[in-house]
């Protein structure tokens, strides 16, 4: 403080005129959309947004259960496709450097190298079994597998559907084959440890394969404990459709959605199937989350 012929002042280094706070609305539904860009710089991603983000994103971060690698996804919906909604938003996956196991690890998730993935009995995947039915069919998945790590299964699921990659496997009798063009339904990750250093190319040129491609989110919103909401858009594999899914589709993606309410998944965000519309209803809170991922320490990674 400086005091002046008398007269106190205050030591300030800066000011800057005060602004309104920028109010954004929030949607809900499935709407068909463009994919922009991946793990964007911060000043490409305050461009495609249209405001100035206050810090640097962070794509690795020190979770709880070890290493992450943040996988945003920033996607526009098509306006023609969505009453003339236009909105700019982020798809968000979490890989964590670890096998994806259930609670108690007696199950681990699996995944090939066309894209499928299933749940395995943790023995029986560390023995490379051949994984059946409980009426002793064969999985939709090839004989061929490996652990997958936390959020794979997810990340690759969405890639496949948004680049239009077709089905290696036909269902006959009861069970899982390969068809006559399994090779053109190849798809796997190749350079997963190379994202927890920062490097996240592969996806880039993935995405690159098919800049115009659309696919259909579902977008919903989440009310934090706070009171505060935010858009967020889902990414469990079951709910996300290709861009040609139809009626059908869409009832049984009304199914999944509620089997995933009901089992704890999404606690406080309300989604809607319907057509994208601005949210008007309060979120609607559920049971806490039935099923996480662990791993011990000194597990072999297996990609």
């Amino acid at each position: 403080m400086k005091v002046i012929n008398g007269v106190s002042f205050l030591s300030i280094g800066k000011t800057q005129e005060s602004t309104d706070a920028q109010e954004f609305k929030r949607y809900v539904g499935v709407a068909s959309s463009n994919v922009l860009a991946v793990n964007p710089t911060k000043e490409k991603l305050d461009e495609l947004r249209g405001f100035e983000s206050q810090n640097e994103p962070e794509y690795i971060k020190d979770g709880e259960n070890g290493k992450e690698a943040h996988i945003n996804f920033i996607v526009k919906t098509v306006p023609d496709a969505n009453n003339g909604i236009e909105i700019v938003n982020t798809l968000m996956f979490t890989l964590r450097a670890t096998p994806a196991y259930n609670k108690d690890q007696t199950r681990v998730q699996v995944i090939d190298s066309y894209g499928n993935s299933t749940w395995a009995n943790t023995e029986d995947a560390k023995a490379g079994k051949k994984l059946l039915s409980q009426e002793g069919n064969e999985l939709k998945i090839d004989s061929a597998y490996r652990m997958a790590c936390v959020g794979e299964a997810d990340l690759v699921s969405f890639l496949k559907k948004y680049l239009g990659v077709p089905d290696a496997f036909d269902y006959v009798n009861g069970s899982w084959v390969k068809g006559p063009k399994a090779e053109d339904g190849k798809f796997a990750l190749e350079h997963i440890k190379d994202y927890f250093k920062g490097d996240f190319s592969e996806l880039r040129e993935a995405i690159a394969l098919q800049p115009n491609n659309k696919i259909k989110l579902l977008y919903g919103v989440r009310t934090t404990d706070e009171n505060k909401q935010y858009q967020v858009i889902a990414s469990r594999e079951k709910l996300i459709l290709p861009n040609y899914a139809g009626s059908k589709s869409l009832t049984k993606l009304k199914t999944e959605l509620a089997n995933i309410k009901a089992n704890g998944g999404y606690p406080t965000t309300e989604f809607k199937v319907q057509e994208l519309q601005e949210y008007t209803v309060n979120a609607t809170d559920v049971n806490a989350l039935g099923e996480t991922s662990t791993t011990d320490d000194d597990e072999v990674m297996p990609w």
